[in-house]
């Protein structure tokens, strides 16, 4: 199969592609560590064709789904289990707060202890000062990697193998309880953003989503109080995974006191379950607080808030033609913090909008499984597409497993472009920041991104759940 073979040979492109990062640059690190302005471009070329090409045979195999997808999910873990950080330095930041806490360290309502972490040096200087915003779960997975001390490399391998335990389970599991459903393993376990940003980069969401996963295939069995269980460590390896609670709390129940009886009930176990593992990292209201303040108070970053801001920066500094280089160029949160709040506020309505009607057409459609998971994922998508104050492309993961159980055609399609596009910006941290290619490959990302959350629109958000019926 064509794109099988495209699949294969575009994810092993990539990972080599990490390991040729490495190799010219002597670190692991990424922020504050890139190679030189050849070898950049050269691997900015690689990943282009690499990860292009692991799209384009995502593509196929969403149209065509393999005749052995457990075998290609297995290959290609194993394969993504091998890459190295290249587009994100987010493991390293965690592998800092999980050392932390790890000895009994405060990281979710002060930074005071984080200079003392052997990982603090790793840590780009925008983050230095931000508290922890993962979840207390991961956080507690992560505690073998707390036993490297220091060492990047065996960090890194306890990091994974811990995680790639659950995983490697909650795959299996999917793949016998669900064997009559060949796209969900392929939309799921065969997705480029699962393999790069998961598996690869080593993201919290990774967790979250194969949490997310178990409680799904729970639920199709028959098992509501287990699959509640795997929701709420879901949400407590990554709090943007709680919206999937709709999915859970409607999914199956057939009328509407079941729904309301399901919330107290849902409810109980994911507050047993978040004072279990909250627990030791407990110190007060502000572990709650403090992490959802860290995030509303960062610019922001990738989304549409952000490209009108450029935008709108943009725009001022060709009305003000006098202004010196130092004055276009300077940063200035109060003019862009007005356009950001403007932005964000008619952003979020649309989004709030699209959620409400979206929710009615679910409520009347109670036995509808396919309207209920295309309800859930298209939410979920707008809240992370629309209301989002910052975006990366892990972020879509919450939503892929409800796109696995209902994909109309036109969300097939926006899918793949997602792949290719979301991840395209963060193909910067292979260029040095003085690349002169590195402001138009910005610029063209931002563009692509954005027509990535807004194409397609009515067809999308305003016809999607007639879609499934």
């Amino acid at each position: 199969m064509r794109g099988k073979h495209l699949w294969l040979f575009g994810l092993g492109t990539t990972t080599l592609c990490s390991w040729a990062r490495y190799l010219a640059t002597g670190s692991l690190r990424v922020d504050g560590n890139y190679p030189s302005t050849l070898v950049g471009a050269l691997l900015l070329m690689a990943l282009i064709v690499g990860y292009g090409s692991m799209v384009v045979g995502w593509r196929d195999l969403l149209e065509r789904s393999p005749d052995k997808p457990r075998q290609l999910a297995f290959a290609g873990l194993a394969i993504a289990s091998g890459m190295l950080p290249m587009l994100s330095n987010d493991v390293f930041s965690f592998l800092a707060y999980d050392s932390l806490a790890a000895h009994g360290q405060d990281v979710y309502t002060s930074t005071a202890a984080l200079p003392q972490s052997v990982w603090f040096p790793w840590i780009g200087e925008r983050w230095a000062n931000t508290v922890c915003v993962s979840g207390p779960l991961a956080l507690l997975l992560g505690r073998p990697a707390a036993l490297a001390d220091g060492h990047p490399w065996l960090a890194i391998a306890l990091l994974r193998a811990t995680w790639l335990i659950p995983t490697v389970a909650v795959m299996e599991l999917s793949f016998r309880r669900l064997r009559d459903r060949p796209f969900f393993h392929a939309m799921v376990w065969l997705n480029p953003l699962f393999l790069l940003e998961g598996a690869g980069q080593l993201h919290v969401d990774l967790l979250a989503l194969v949490a997310l996963v178990a409680g799904i295939v729970l639920l199709l069995q028959g098992r509501p109080r287990s699959a509640w269980i795997a929701y709420a460590l879901a949400t407590l390896a990554k709090i943007s995974f709680g919206p999937t609670g709709l999915w859970f709390c409607l999914s199956g129940a057939q009328s509407t006191s079941q729904r309301i009886r399901r919330l107290p009930a849902m409810a109980a176990v994911f507050a047993t379950l978040a004072v279990v593992i909250f627990f030791p990292f407990w110190r007060g209201p502000a572990t709650l607080t403090e992490p959802l303040r860290a995030l509303s108070q960062m610019n922001p970053g990738g989304s549409l808030t952000e490209a009108v801001g450029d935008v709108a920066h943009a725009i001022r500094t060709i009305l003000s033609p006098h202004a010196t280089l130092a004055q276009a160029t300077t940063f200035s949160r109060a003019e862009d913090g007005g356009t950001w709040f403007v932005a964000s506020l008619c952003l979020r309505l649309i989004a709030l909008w699209v959620g409400l009607r979206t929710f009615l057409d679910m409520l009347r459609s109670p036995g509808d499984s396919r309207t209920i998971a295309l309800g859930t994922g298209v939410i979920l998508v707008a809240l992370v597409t629309l209301a989002g104050h910052r975006f990366e492309p892990w972020y879509l993961l919450g939503a892929v497993p409800f796109f696995g159980l209902a994909c109309p055609d036109v969300w097939r399609r926006w899918w793949v472009a997602a792949a290719a596009l979301a991840v395209a910006p963060t193909f910067i941290n292979v260029l040095p920041p003085t690349t002169l290619i590195l402001p138009i490959w910005s610029v063209i990302c931002m563009i692509g991104v954005a027509t990535l959350f807004l194409v397609s629109f009515r067809a999308r958000f305003l016809d999607a759940v007639s879609m499934a019926k």
